[in-house]
């Protein structure tokens, strides 16, 4: 049986077998391969991107448009939901939750956008608890608020071989990407009031 409340998320933080599992609506985000515009997680996989970078070929992303979003909210309407949670990654990295506040006060039904201010399966995690609270009959509201803290209570932690990829994303300013690459340093970086900090840099024998 569907669930009255629909939850929404974007391709960022959930694969599309755990989408399948948690009974999640994904919203994908624009991978840009050499003026081409690919669908993150089906049209653009992560082998797809990365032998771009390899290649040196321009690779960016782009936000779903709020006009994306409404389809996906629209569509759970009419499938019978009556409100609708949407998780997504942090706003300080992406517009990704910017577009979905800005569909979410045109849906025909309730929708309550939550900022996980988180990155990858930290947000996963969130849109996961919210997932398992409605299937305990959770309304929306309720739900949303259990994303949140699940977020909030999450630490994502990553490395990087290169500074490189990440600066011709814009997650990284050029001085840093320079810097770190001219001393040979490879950071430890951690997710932290929303934005990629460096946790600690690692000095490799290079």
């Amino acid at each position: 049986m569907p669930r009255s409340v629909a939850l929404v998320s974007d391709s960022t933080s959930v694969h599309t077998e755990l989408a399948s599992d948690l009974d999640v609506i994904v919203v994908p985000l624009q991978v840009i391969i050499e003026a081409l515009a690919y669908d993150e997680g089906t049209e653009a996989t992560p082998e797809m991107v990365a032998t771009a970078l390899k290649g040196r070929a321009p690779v960016s992303t782009s936000r779903p448009s709020p006009e994306a979003f409404l389809r996906a909210y629209e569509r759970a309407a009419q499938a019978g939901a009556e409100a609708i949670v949407s998780v997504h990654l942090s706003s300080e990295v992406s517009g990704t939750f910017e577009s979905a506040e800005l569909a979410a006060k045109r849906a025909s039904i309730p929708v309550h956008p939550v900022d996980s201010r988180q990155l990858g399966m930290a947000t996963g995690f969130a849109v996961q608890a919210a997932a398992e609270a409605l299937d305990v009959g959770a309304g929306a509201e309720e739900a949303a608020e259990v994303a949140r803290a699940r977020a909030a209570v999450m630490t994502a932690l990553f490395y990087v071989d290169t500074l490189e990829y990440l600066r011709r994303g814009g997650r990284v300013g050029v001085a840093a990407a320079w810097l770190g690459s001219a001393l040979a340093v490879k950071p430890l970086l951690k997710v932290e009031d929303g934005s990629i900090v460096a946790l600690e840099k690692v000095r490799t024998s290079a």
